[in-house]
């Protein structure tokens, strides 16, 4: 009996400790439902200003639901200080808070549980006077700080790269020990989230002294069990946009998000995502499409310190894999590798907006593979152990390029296999000098770019794209080794080169090569300070073997020359009617296209395209104004030799020599010809399509005063001979 009334009240008391929670609830929503929160929006916008220091103002509704129990805020904003223009520092169209109702009603503390934001707006910008952020209390704390870092620069390349080498990345102060800092412990309460929500947000940086902005737009973000200082999963999805450029990433990314303490450092593991780029409509260019992945990227906002550890990007059928670490900002210095593989240059060009020259071979460019290690400081930009195949090239090496002041160069670079012709492009500007041509203090440049092909077939003119306004402001010293090269269908086995280029001036010395069996020793000098660019190309040519260089009119040999040559110009035909100096070549074991006039001097007459074995030419002479003056030619073959003088006009191709031919061993049917001395001529236009302008040879027998009759009629025979062969 005893035990029966035990449990009947004690199911009553059970029925009655259950129902005061409920009642309690319902006394808690009876009496929420007639509140009308909007009588508190003076006392919110009150507390937040004070804790912001900036005007706080609710323009929408205050509502709060049981169920949830979420508060709804609807548009509100922080105002900008004055001298910030009208545009708000940052607004929200509505903001919903979840808060626990258990740990309101059970502890009476205010635990928020999920937050959402509806077109949230931020709006950072800096002056020269100031900025909108610093001064928010509580807030500015772990927005991104005006103060930026500053990079002692060491005085060479090698040296920066060295200390580059030796750089510990950290997202921690350090002091002066070496020792880490706490992080500041202004932040203690811990947080957390079920959920965080961002719809369609905008987050702007605006430089004004410099002109410079960068935003996020369309800023989507879903996150689940937010915890301060843990991991959590992530998806978001947003359009970055720079002024400094009319390119747009739509950026998809998820992975593993951990926010450091008072929000300052932010940790992302483990992403995966899509990047899209294009460029304004009306460029008519399709977006490509990256995709990323990466293990992790760490940044530090009261720093802006960045560390990325194997990200790749793939896109276009190619593929970059890149690890880096430094500092973001203004004046960034970010130092890391990379290795890329497959990469089409052309491709990406296009799709970035990059000009590139209308390469006549379409192989240009088509690809490269290989790693290196870089650096950039948004003023210098560093590459270093460069191991790089660009097309059928190899290079390695490094080399440093100052984008900004002094556009300093250095370079220290080894090539193999380079077809120099591979890269030349049409050049759509006909004007002589519209590769130096200065207008109101600018320099022009030509047109090399996507031009029309009924355009380019006007206008044929191929040259390498090197920009003369580039060369014009480049400063650089450096040595440039190449092996196997192809340049103008010359075949160079070894080609050393040294630069100095300071004030317009460009010094290549040594600019020595090892080709055809034999080398050149020379330096060249470019002076661009002037209106006409000026050459001067000094040194000799040492034992080349002739035999594959279509030299006119010597089929094979081996020369010497020597050579002193000033020119002047842009253009082909300004480089001929300017070339000045001194040239003289000595060849060895020469074949001379013709007739064979050792076998004449045998007796025998054959009408039979041939040459004539020469042991030795000699030619001294100087160019003046393209034309050149041989005021020594002598000749020794096996059965005669020539002495005499001429001209060259390499602007015309007219030549123009009076020779003086003396027989001295002939045999056989030629003996009867043994000791005359004989005038002869060679004149006309090299390759000329009209047969009467053509270059011939011709005996002047009238003024041949001794020999036989029998001697002068062999002699007809021969002059017949050689105007036919000419």
């Amino acid at each position: 009996m005893k035990k029966r009334m035990f449990f009947k009240w004690l199911k009553r008391l059970t029925l009655v400790l259950g129902i005061i929670p409920i009642l309690l609830f319902l006394a808690f929503a009876g009496a929420v439902s007639f509140i009308d929160f909007n009588q508190y929006k003076p006392k919110i916008e009150q507390e937040i200003s004070s804790y912001t220091n900036r005007e706080f103002k609710i323009e929408g509704e205050v509502d709060v639901s049981i169920f949830p129990f979420a508060f709804t805020v609807g548009e509100s904003y922080l105002k900008n200080p004055e001298g910030f223009g009208s545009e708000r520092l940052l607004s929200i169209k509505e903001t919903q808070i979840e808060l626990s109702l258990s740990a309101l009603l059970l502890s009476k503390t205010i635990k928020v549980t999920s937050l959402e934001l509806l077109e949230p707006k931020l709006h950072l910008i800096k002056t020269e006077h100031g900025d909108n952020w610093s001064n928010i209390k509580g807030l500015a704390y772990w927005l991104v700080s005006n103060k930026t870092p500053i990079f002692a620069k060491p005085q060479t390349a090698t040296e920066w790269f060295e200390s580059l080498e030796k750089i510990q990345v950290s997202l921690h102060a350090e002091t002066g020990g070496g020792k880490k800092t706490e992080e500041p412990s202004q932040e203690t309460t811990p947080w957390g989230l079920n959920s965080l929500v961002v719809h369609d947000g905008l987050f702007q940086f605006y430089d004004k002294t410099s002109g410079f902005a960068e935003t996020l737009l369309n800023v989507n973000v879903l996150a689940f069990d937010v915890r301060k200082g843990q991991p959590f999963d992530v998806s978001s999805e947003f359009i970055y946009q720079s002024s400094l450029s009319d390119r747009m990433y739509d950026v998809t990314l998820n992975g593993e998000l951990k926010v450091g303490s008072a929000f300052k450092i932010w940790q992302l593991s483990q992403w995966h995502g899509v990047f899209k780029v294009r460029l304004p409509e009306e460029k008519k260019i399709p977006e490509i499409r990256l995709t990323t992945q990466g293990e992790r990227f760490e940044l530090a906002l009261d720093s802006l310190k960045i560390k990325v550890e194997k990200a790749k990007f793939n896109g276009l059928d190619g593929q970059l894999d890149t690890s880096f670490s430094g500092n973001l900002g203004l004046t960034p210095a970010l130092a890391g590798t990379a290795n890329i593989q497959h990469l089409k240059f052309k491709e990406w060009a296009k799709h970035l907006g990059v000009p590139l020259p209308k390469f006549v071979d379409q192989k240009a460019l088509s690809e490269g593979n290989g790693q290196f290690d870089w650096h950039w400081d948004g003023d210098l930009l560093l590459l270093n152990k460069l191991d790089l195949k660009i097309d059928e090239s190899h290079i390695t090496g490094g080399l440093s390029y100052e984008l900004q002041g002094d556009q300093q160069l250095n370079f220290d670079l080894n090539i193999d296999r380079l077809n120099i012709d591979l890269y030349r492009a049409y050049v759509t500007s006909a004007s002589p000098s519209s590769l130096s041509s200065i207008e109101g203090g600018k320099n022009l440049e030509p047109s090399l770019v996507n031009e029309p092909e009924t355009m380019i077939a006007s206008k044929p003119q191929v040259t390498v794209p090197i920009s003369m306004f580039f060369l014009q402001q480049l400063n650089a010293t450096g040595m440039l080794n190449l092996t196997n090269v192809n340049a103008l269908g010359v075949q160079i086995e070894a080609l050393e080169m040294e630069l100095l280029a300071e004030q317009g001036v460009l010094e290549f010395a040594p600019l020595d090569a090892s080709l055809y069996q034999g080398e050149l020793l020379s330096r060249l000098t470019i002076d661009l300070a002037g209106e006409q660019p000026v050459y001067h190309w000094k040194g000799r040519v040492n034992q080349l073997d002739l035999t594959k260089i279509k030299v006119f009119p010597v089929l094979a040999g081996v020369m010497v020359s020597r050579f002193d040559l000033k020119t002047m110009g842009t253009q082909v035909a300004e480089l001929k009617s300017h070339l000045t100096g001194k040239w003289s070549l000595d060849i060895t074991d020469a074949k001379v296209d013709g007739l064979d006039v050792n076998a004449l001097l045998e007796g025998e007459l054959d009408l039979q395209p041939s040459y004539t074995e020469v042991q030795k030419v000699v030619v001294l002479g100087r160019w003046l104004d393209g034309k050149y003056s041989a005021r020594k030619l002598n000749v020794r073959s096996e059965r005669f030799s020539i002495t005499g003088a001429g001209t060259f006009d390499l602007n015309t191709a007219h030549i123009d020599s009076g020779l003086i031919l003396f027989v001295d061993r002939p045999i056989g049917g030629g003996e009867i010809l043994k000791g005359l001395t004989i005038p002869m001529t060679y004149k006309g236009i090299l390759g000329a399509k009209n047969t009467s302008d053509q270059a011939v040879w011709t005996m002047n027998l009238v003024t041949l005063s001794l020999g036989t009759k029998e001697q002068r009629a062999l002699l007809e025979q021969v002059g017949n001979l050689l105007k036919n062969a000419s």
